[in-house]
């Protein structure tokens, strides 16, 4: 008995050691745009990757080795974001793929992910192709996805008592998948409402006026929509003189709740939006979070901090885990430790389905309103609105 065991420890030893035999540190490869109009969500998102990688070292790296950050600027293209995953993967040696942000981004990155074998987390896109028709055994997600947002959605449509909606997205994946999971939200939800008009501008558009025009002659009470980022600046800019917000509450995926929409935007923020946000700086749903803040502020220079950062720290923070667990950095080992891993983030516990690979990450709602003493629009009341479960 004493033999075997001895035996076993040798193998189990001689294995790790293949494993990371030619690996002098562990290479995390992130992928953002931190260059054009994506950067504004890219940049805090490499601050966030990089606070993950600072945290692996300072608890004494993984399996013995020091991780370090292997960077590419995506530009918001996918053709641009998957040359420079195959360059990573060929070229660098990265071990993991760590990021995207527009889900024709995850996509091409993901789908690059599959050729090569090598595990992708998905920490910004959100369409839900990725953990559905798109899958396979080397991607896996830590953010929310769009059946997730478009039942939360439905949700505070439900609370507005909405009669008629209007429903404004991107014409891309993400904007497709959200309207669709919208749809299933009100079916689930309110299933007497009907949706009168469907919008679908380009993505990267700059000109809402035409769409503006069709939503206030649509008679719709409630408006849902998918703009994220510069897009809702500029819809929004371009409805308030016309007095859309004034007269159609406007339900918004996207995380326009967050630091990076509501501060740009300031005083020119329009009433009547209800928002989400993945983060809120101002609220601390564990003691954890209250850390991360001080954290992420200190390295900032603000008290206002950014939403995006977490979101980054906890795609890290899930490979960590999974390469502990795996005892190993072969990855079809890692993605077996990724199926149902369980960590804890500054919000809140997250789970990976060890069937979707999809994490039960939900978001934080809420209406955006002015209050004494904040800097621009916050969200009040917050309600966590958690991930629809399956049925």
């Amino acid at each position: 008995m004493r033999h075997r065991l001895l035996v076993s420890l040798v193998i189990a030893g001689t294995l790790l050691a293949i494993n990371n035999l030619h690996a002098e540190e562990i290479k995390i490869g992130m992928l953002y745009p931190i260059t054009g109009g994506g950067a504004i969500y890219g940049s805090p998102a490499q601050i966030g990757h990089r606070m993950g990688v600072e945290e692996i070292n300072l608890d004494g790296g993984l399996l013995g080795l020091q991780a370090i950050s292997v960077e590419r600027d995506t530009k918001l293209n996918p053709a641009t974001a998957a040359a420079a995953a195959k360059e990573m993967i060929t070229k660098d040696g990265v071990h993991v793929l760590i990021g995207g942000l527009s889900s024709s981004v995850g996509l091409a990155v993901s789908e690059v992910a599959r050729q090569e074998k090598v595990i992708y987390i998905a920490t910004i896109a959100k369409t839900i192709q990725m953990t559905t028709n798109k899958r396979h055994n080397y991607v896996f997600r830590t953010a929310s996805h769009t059946d997730f947002e478009g039942d939360a959605m439905a949700q505070i449509a439900e609370k507005l008592n909405a009669k008629s909606i209007c429903d404004i997205q991107l014409d891309y994946a993400y904007g497709h998948d959200l309207a669709a999971g919208i749809e299933k939200g009100l079916a689930r939800h309110l299933p007497d409402t009907k949706i009168v008009l469907s919008l679908r501008p380009k993505l990267r558009a700059t000109d809402y006026n035409v769409f503006i025009t069709q939503i206030m002659g649509a008679g719709c009470d409630v408006v849902t929509g998918g703009l994220w980022g510069p897009h809702f600046v500029d819809f929004a800019k371009q409805a308030t003189p016309f007095g859309l917000f004034q007269q159609i509450k406007f339900i918004a995926g996207g995380e326009i709740g967050s630091h990076e929409i509501a501060s740009t935007m300031g005083r020119d923020y329009p009433d009547n939006v209800w928002a989400n946000s993945y983060e809120l700086w101002y609220h601390h749903p564990n003691e954890e979070h209250k850390k991360f803040h001080s954290k992420l502020s200190a390295q900032l220079g603000t008290h206002e901090t950014t939403m995006w950062p977490v979101l980054a720290v906890i795609g890290v923070r899930m490979y960590a885990a999974a390469v502990k667990q795996a005892g190993s950095l072969d990855p079809d080992l890692v993605a077996e430790a990724l199926r149902g891993m369980s960590i804890d983030t500054p919000v809140g516990p997250r789970t990976i389905d060890p069937t979707t690979h999809q994490t039960d990450t939900g978001q934080f709602w809420g209406p955006m309103v002015k209050k004494e003493g904040a800097p621009y629009r916050v969200m009040d009341p917050i309600t966590y609105i958690p991930a629809l479960l399956s049925e």
